[in-house]
């Protein structure tokens, strides 16, 4: 069982580059953190059914039993230049939202 949790909700910049922003996530994003960051064990992603959106929904489990160490890892990976960016997730419109949730 997963020790923390991690939901990220996003979206494609456009409907245009849906197709683009999910092979990205699944291709590149999620091998790339999973790399740097070990102690993710499983990722699943998910989509939003409700007219007219595009969200989005990825559950990373981690086996790091401190959230704080998971979040310090996961916005390292991200800021170092080790993961790849795209200009296919939606950042102004309706951006990312990350929590982190610890198993009790």
């Amino acid at each position: 069982m997963a020790k923390t949790l991690l939901l990220v909700w996003s979206s494609p910049a456009s409907p245009d580059v849906e197709t683009e922003f999910n092979r990205w996530y699944s291709e590149t994003h999620i091998p790339e953190l999973r790399a740097e960051i070990p102690s993710i064990t499983v990722v699943n992603r998910y989509k939003l059914h409700q007219p007219d959106t595009n969200r989005y929904l990825t559950v990373y489990e981690v086996e790091d039993t401190d959230a704080e160490a998971a979040s310090a890892a996961l916005f390292g990976a991200l800021g170092s230049g080790k993961t790849t960016a795209t200009d296919t997730i939606d950042m102004a419109g309706n951006p990312p939202v990350l929590e982190f949730y610890s198993h009790l």
